[in-house]
């Protein structure tokens, strides 16, 4: 039997050997020490789309490299299926897989051949592969911040990017590379870096195109002076890093991509709290970046206009209506018509051309309290004047605190994006509830603030609390808004 017929029996056991099933990890009780922050893991705490990178070699007469690249999904009850894609001494084999998983209380789980550390709150993994044939390690990323799934596009892979890759090339030599990735949002990207063949090093640079699924997986081909690679990708963390494997035959190499910057999907946000992808059709939002605008222009007449100072912002193509833009932040409201639960695309354009491109996922609602600090609530008194340290108000008060991002409403007319909301009630769809420092309040309307663009309202009776600044939140539809401060007199 030949070496590859071993290599191939391997990479094609791993997902079977190393991921099916369970393993009894027995763990017995130990008085409880003082402990600062921590806390304890669960199987529960491990839920959602995971990616991993597993790098390592096949025993097989001699040591050979081996890679996989791999998604897992996981239920938060002990189940999980998923699909692989490893590379052992260049040849590839990929495969598919189910079974289950535990999750001690020390943070140690465990699947059939491998044993992992639950890391970062369940947002992540450290893997280890321990068989009669194979050894590797590596790490899984949860693909976005929450354990329900979204759905990436080419602009999930956006910006500037650093990148090592190693692994070995055909014949056996040792290769390595580091450089810069750059992408465009479009499915175009550049490589700038310096590549190490068995002790050749040389300048690299060259060009090439990616694709990214839905599920957040995709593939990629770069060329350059030496040739063209192909690559498949996974996108996790909410767009904070890549991992690409090779697939080319006679190559195991994998890389992962680290930006540069703050991931740009993290610079389109609540155009209220500034939280990051917290934006829904119809909310105000801001973008913030580099060159954005070559001066700063305010809107002066309503409807906003889908143009300012030579700035548009497209959503899916869509001009977006502006408020203000400026070298560093461009302020607009999300089309009412821009669809949810899929890849919505935001790009900025001037006249030096056109921004790299990021996806987002528009939720249904997403609220986001007005502040005057980051922290102190945007609230009017019953007589009118802002809720303030100085001007606080008393239990049973009705206020009105203000927010975007309410998401769909029963409205009282036409509601039209970049036009003032219809006058009259026009409240929201989904359900809604509202705490005052953890104790439940009376909205007694949530919905469009008539006659501004974008604005929302709750009007809410204040709930018997002692003198002093509570957190306010509201959550529609399941999502929770920023915690924004209430004040409270004696």
């Amino acid at each position: 039997m030949s070496i590859w017929k071993h290599q191939e029996r391997a990479i094609r056991l791993l997902p079977l050997v190393a991921l099916l099933g369970s393993m009894l990890l027995g763990a017995h009780a130990e008085a409880a020490t003082p402990q600062i922050g921590g806390g304890a893991c669960s199987t529960s705490m491990v839920k959602g789309t995971y990616f991993y990178l597993f790098e390592g070699a096949i025993v097989s007469g001699q040591n050979v490299a081996f890679a996989q690249l791999g998604k897992l999904v996981f239920d938060g009850n002990g189940n999980y299926y998923g699909n692989a894609f490893g590379s052992g001494n260049g040849m590839q084999a990929a495969d598919s897989f189910s079974g289950s998983y535990t999750v001690q209380p020390n943070c140690t789980g465990s699947m059939t051949g491998t044993t992992f550390q639950v890391v970062n709150n369940g947002q992540g993994m450290i893997l280890a592969i321990t068989t009669s044939n194979a050894f590797a390690t590596g790490a899984a990323d949860r693909q976005t911040a929450g354990a329900t799934p979204i759905q990436c596009g080419n602009g999930s892979l956006s910006g500037a990017y650093g990148y090592v890759l190693t692994g070995v090339a055909p014949g056996g030599a040792p290769f390595t590379e580091a450089g810069q990735f750059v992408a465009d949002g479009n499915g175009n990207g550049s490589v700038d870096g310096v590549a190490d063949l068995g002790g050749n090093v040389s300048q690299t640079a060259g060009n090439g195109t990616y694709n990214v699924a839905s599920d957040c997986s995709g593939t990629a081909s770069i060329s350059n002076q030496s040739g063209t690679l192909n690559y498949r990708l996974a996108i996790v963390k909410d767009g904070q890093v890549a991992l690409f494997i090779g697939t080319d035959p006679g190559w195991t190499i994998a890389v992962v991509l680290t930006p540069q910057f703050a991931p740009p999907q993290q610079s389109v946000v609540n155009g209220a709290s500034f939280e990051s992808q917290m934006v829904s059709p119809g909310s105000l939002f801001s973008i913030f970046g580099s060159g954005l605008s070559a001066q700063p222009t305010s809107a002066r007449t309503v409807p906003l206009p889908n143009s300012l100072g030579g700035t548009r912002v497209l959503v899916n193509g869509e001009p977006a209506p502006l408020s203000y833009v400026g070298e560093n932040q461009v302020n607009a409201q999300i089309p009412i018509d821009a669809p949810t639960g899929q890849p919505v695309t935001f790009t900025v354009t001037n006249a030096d051309g056109a921004s790299n491109s990021v996806t987002l996922t528009l939720r249904a609602a997403a609220p986001g309290f007005f502040t005057l600090d980051g922290k102190e609530a945007v609230v009017q008194n019953p007589n009118g004047s802002m809720n303030s340290p100085a001007d606080p108000a008393r239990p049973g008060d009705v206020l009105v605190a203000y927010l975007t991002g309410g998401g769909a409403v029963d409205a009282a007319g036409q509601w039209i994006t970049g036009a003032d909301s219809p006058g009259g009630a026009s409240s929201v769809k989904a359900p809604y509830s509202l705490t005052v420092g953890g104790h439940p309040a009376e909205p007694e309307y949530v919905g469009l603030a008539p006659g501004f663009v974008g604005l929302y309202q709750v009007n809410f009776k204040l709930p018997s609390l002692t003198a002093g600044s509570y957190p306010m939140v509201l959550t529609i539809g399941g999502v929770s808004s920023n915690a924004a401060s209430v004040v409270v007199g004696g």
